[in-house]
């Protein structure tokens, strides 16, 4: 059995159990290496690159190993993968945060060599010439997109996983939960008088600790996933906040 195995759908869901009726506690993107933990059957027990541990079927995985030195990031919410370089059959809808092995090819397309050959043409993502900004337009790719317990991809997101996913998409590694989000260490709390675009927002909306995450968006609004990914008047949380982090340490201000 390979100590690692990688990611050939989509996405691929990872429960708490190895089984399907057991609760969805996170996500895997195509193309994600997973550390092997044990074997159970067709499933596999995992750790993924944020050391997050859960159980995920052997339908979703093969044994290619990603090369990191070719990493092609997908900012766009969704970008589609052709059979063949006509550029007529789509094969696959990969969703933003992505990470991809591929190779451009003269100029003017990617290729990705995996089970199955994969080629595309350069995502419509802008980028911008500071990190803040760039994590607010990758956090506006994914308006719309609908609440799901445990979800990292476009077809749904949770509160943490948007977060994380958002900032994993410039390069900057969060943990997996808010609980975890809000210790990093590298951090700073800060004031809400001192908030800039991009800083990150915590609330406790229940009343038992630290329960909902989103990212200040400016004009006294944050953007989160709370039911869909969307941008609210801070207004309507600023009773339940209770920390809000600097993201200055984390983009080398």
């Amino acid at each position: 059995m390979n100590s690692k195995l990688t990611v050939k759908t989509a996405y691929a869901n990872i429960y708490s159990n190895p089984q399907f009726s057991s609760q969805l506690v996170t996500q895997a993107l195509f193309f994600e290496t997973l550390e092997v933990i044990s074997h159970h059957g067709n499933w596999f027990k995992v750790s993924q690159w944020d050391n997050y541990i859960g159980y995920i079927h052997k339908f979703y995985l093969f044994d290619d190993i990603a090369d990191k030195e070719k990493k092609y990031i997908i900012k766009d919410r969704f970008l589609f993968l052709y059979d063949s370089v006509d550029f007529k059959n789509i094969a696959m809808v990969a969703p933003f945060g992505c990470e991809i092995p591929a190779i451009l090819v003269d100029n003017n397309y990617y290729t990705i060599q995996s089970d199955n050959k994969y080629f595309f043409k350069e995502g419509s993502y802008i980028f911008k010439n500071d990190k803040r900004s760039e994590i607010i337009e990758c956090s506006k790719k994914l308006i719309g997109s609908p609440y799901l317990w445990g979800g990292k991809t476009p077809f749904g997101y949770d509160c943490s996983g948007f977060v994380q996913q958002v900032f994993k998409s410039i390069n900057i590694s969060l943990k997996r939960d808010t609980s975890e989000q809000i210790k990093d260490k590298r951090m700073n709390s800060i004031d809400i008088t001192s908030v800039n675009i991009g800083d990150i927002v915590f609330f406790d909306m229940e009343g038992n600790g630290v329960d909902h995450v989103g990212i200040w968006y400016g004009e006294n609004q944050i953007i989160h996933c709370g039911g869909e990914v969307k941008i609210q008047s801070i207004k309507e949380f600023e009773n339940h906040i209770i920390d809000i982090k600097s993201i200055g340490n984390l983009i080398n201000e």
